[in-house]
């Protein structure tokens, strides 16, 4: 690396990590978009599909970890340049990602009824019955997700996020075309609805995970060779894991309480709530984009024992991101009318725009979180990050979400919740990086 971080460095990593990391949050909207627009119960279905997502999700992350553990570990030995020592790590890692996914698809799918009763509280039994629909289909695909997220770590820690933006890529413009097809029907393909949209997730994602494969043995010096002797790097991968899983627990309660909480307020406002956080989830993937980059680089510096760099690398990447959140909140203003317009009618528009504002400001300030986290996690900091999460998801999120709901804020209550919350993890992770660098120089 030159004496420098320059802004090629950053940008080689970085933007195809946005790439591939927006593909699918603008899946979600598409599919959103296009499932909003069937001839009969859209309001319903859309609902339904909102809920299924979010629990989906909400298994992706948790059990995803492996991710974050496996790309600090392949940064850091390609940083020593001992690459070899991790040679069987990399496959225990991702056959115990599909096995995960593997028990949690069987165990989610037989219990879904109560499972989304537990979660998401009053639902109606029609939009049940379309999440249900949904779920049952897409859950199929839970295993590979997992594997997939593993095998983009990998690439990741070895500098390389250009091989998932074209996985990612071709994921995405696969499921695009089968989705237009299946939900609304060609030919003589009939129209399958919402059943439609979930093969079109599954079909694209049986092609990502052979692709996955594929580049992950052609290239990369790793392979997918079971191994009976575990590599003596695992117990340190399995404990940056369970500490990250902890910590995605933390966060994933903030979603799916929110998402209960818009449930409970009818079903015009869960659809107008699952257009919302999309539309975060899209601003945050894309921010996100050049924290992997940091993740990737800052994993490399601790090999190579650099703090200069690395000191220098974090306040370079947050000064990048705050600028690319300003540019997506001020993207957003300008096409507030067209998003409103592709998304709801006359009577559903004013409530989104009671606090699609709030979602705008808050990503400048979601920007300096997620680069920090991209940091730490770099730096396998995984009990750093599971603390803070921690805290600001039982001390500030959950305590004002029942407090706004108290007094009846209703969705704007939910997303001021978000807002403090990424408030005080940007504010808390500021602060401990400059602890660490202090103590680390």
């Amino acid at each position: 690396m030159k004496n420098k971080i320059s802004i090629t460095d950053i940008n080689k990593l970085a933007i195809p990590a946005i790439i591939y990391n927006i593909t699918e949050p603008v899946l979600g909207l598409v599919d959103l978009a296009i499932i909003g627009k069937i001839a009969h119960n859209a309001t319903e279905a859309q609902g339904g599909v909102g809920l299924a997502v979010g629990l989906i999700s909400t298994l992706v992350w948790g059990l995803a970890q492996v991710r974050t553990a496996i790309s600090a570990q392949v940064g850091k030995f390609l940083g020593m340049k001992k690459l070899s020592l991790i040679k069987t790590l990399v496959p225990q890692s991702l056959y115990l990602s599909l096995l995960l996914g593997l028990f949690f698809w069987v165990i989610t799918v037989i219990f879904y009824q109560p499972i989304s009763t537990f979660l998401f509280h009053n639902t109606n039994n029609l939009t049940l019955q379309f999440s249900l629909d949904y779920y049952k289909i897409r859950a199929i695909g839970l295993p590979i997700s997992l594997f997939i997220a593993g095998v983009f770590g990998v690439f990741r820690g070895y500098q390389n996020t250009s091989w998932a933006m074209k996985i990612s890529l071709t994921g995405g413009i696969i499921n695009l075309l089968l989705d237009l097809v299946l939900v609304h029907g060609y030919g003589a393909i009939p129209a399958l609805g919402v059943k439609g949209a979930a093969y079109a997730s599954l079909i694209a994602q049986i092609i990502m995970f052979l692709m996955s494969i594929y580049y992950l043995i052609k290239k990369t010096p790793f392979n997918l060779n079971p191994t009976l002797k575990l590599n003596p790097e695992l117990k340190e991968t399995l404990k940056m894991t369970a500490n990250m899983l902890i910590r995605t627990l933390a966060l994933n309660a903030t979603f799916i309480l929110a998402l209960r909480f818009a449930n409970n307020y009818g079903k015009i406002a869960l659809s107008t709530y699952a257009v919302g956080i999309n539309i975060w989830l899209f601003s945050s993937f894309f921010i996100d984009g050049y924290s992997n980059a940091g993740n990737a680089i800052a994993g490399k510096l601790l090999g190579e024992k650099d703090i200069k760099k690395l000191s220098e690398l974090t306040k370079f990447l947050i000064k990048i991101n705050f600028f690319v959140a300003l540019g997506l909140s001020i993207i957003y203003v300008l096409t507030t009318k067209i998003i409103t317009g592709l998304y709801f009618n006359e009577a559903t528009a004013p409530i989104f725009l009671t606090f699609f504002w709030v979602i705008i400001i808050a990503q400048p300030i979601n920007s300096i979180a997620y680069s920090l986290d991209g940091i730490f996690k770099g730096l396998g900091e995984a009990k750093t990050l599971r603390n803070v999460l921690l805290i600001g998801t039982f001390l500030v999120f959950i305590p004002l979400l029942y407090l706004f709901d108290f007094f009846n804020f209703q969705l704007i209550g939910i997303w001021f919740s978000f807002l403090a919350w990424m408030t005080w993890r940007a504010g808390s992770l500021l602060y401990l990086f400059n602890q660490y660098i202090k103590n680390n120089s």
